[in-house]
């Protein structure tokens, strides 16, 4: 399996454990549950330099957690999971006007080792 699909794996077993429902990238337009719930993408240009030259390409990690209005306890107990299972994350949230809601983006890179 790659380290991709891993990141992946990992990150929804993670997000599921706190009781929140989420999607890849978007649900369609209409189709999104009541908030809270979250969506996460993967950008696999994770660059890792060392010696000149790319040591690993490492997936980085992208979550935005949807709420009607900000819950500090619930953005806790994500951010709890995520480090718990990758470590350091960054962590900003926003209003968006657009969506009528708060959004509390988590961001990281996955470092794992792949599985032989």
């Amino acid at each position: 399996m790659s380290i991709v699909a891993n990141a992946m794996r990992g990150l929804v077993a993670a997000l599921d454990a706190t009781g929140l429902t989420g999607r890849f990238e978007a649900y369609p337009v209409g189709k999104a549950p009541a908030p809270p719930f979250y969506v996460y993408t993967v950008d696999d240009q994770g660059e890792f330099y060392a010696d000149n030259g790319t040591h690993a390409r490492l997936p980085r990690m992208h979550v935005e957690l949807f709420e009607k209005v900000a819950d500090p306890a619930l953005e806790e107990s994500v951010r709890d999971a995520l480090e718990t299972a990758f470590g350091p994350v960054e962590q900003v949230g926003t209003w968006s006007q657009s969506e009528q809601c708060h959004i509390e983006q988590y961001d990281f890179t996955y470092t794992k080792e792949e599985e032989s």
